[in-house]
């Protein structure tokens, strides 16, 4: 900074630009602290020539819950988890709840429970598929097939208006 005759400090660009830079990097620190900094824990899925994704589940251990991040050729965006519970069934759901999907804080598993970021309340994992609303995950029809779980493009599809 420079003094003028006044004794006051001269303002320059460089310093906005740096101002810009520190702000920016505060805000997108502060968004991913938010969303429980879970930003790369959703594997990309897509729909293949059927309108069908197929995602391998045989693997998937009890009380384990996976992320997945549908997009398809029109961009549209939809995160899901698949979970299977204590008692070997395959749970599905929309990463987001009736009540505060706008906020976009989806949910967290622990142990035997889906717990609702925004208000920190639990859902049984167990009873993922049978979700009534409220701060619970919103069911996604599927179908198994052998190994594979099988989910339709229009029925993820019917979730985009949760993450749009």
């Amino acid at each position: 900074m420079i003094q003028n005759d006044k004794g006051m400090r001269r303002f320059r660009p460089i310093h906005g630009l740096i101002l810009i830079v520190l702000a920016t990097g505060l805000i997108l620190t502060a968004d991913f602290a938010l969303s429980g900094g879970h930003a790369a824990r959703y594997e990309r899925v897509s729909p293949d020539r059927d309108g069908l994704v197929r995602i391998e589940i045989s693997d998937l251990e009890a009380r384990q819950v996976r992320y997945y991040r549908f997009l398809n050729a029109g961009n549209q965006e939809v995160k899901f988890f698949v979970g299977r519970d204590k008692d070997g069934t395959i749970q599905v759901a929309f990463d987001a709840s009736e009540t505060d999907y706008k906020r976009k804080r989806g949910f967290r598993h622990e142990g035997d429970w889906m717990v609702n970021n925004k208000c920190d309340t639990a859902s049984r994992l167990t009873e993922v598929n049978t979700g009534t609303g409220g701060c619970r995950p919103v069911p996604l029809s599927h179908r198994l097939s052998n190994n594979q779980l099988i989910l339709k493009e229009a029925d993820i599809l019917t979730g985009w208006r949760f993450f749009r």
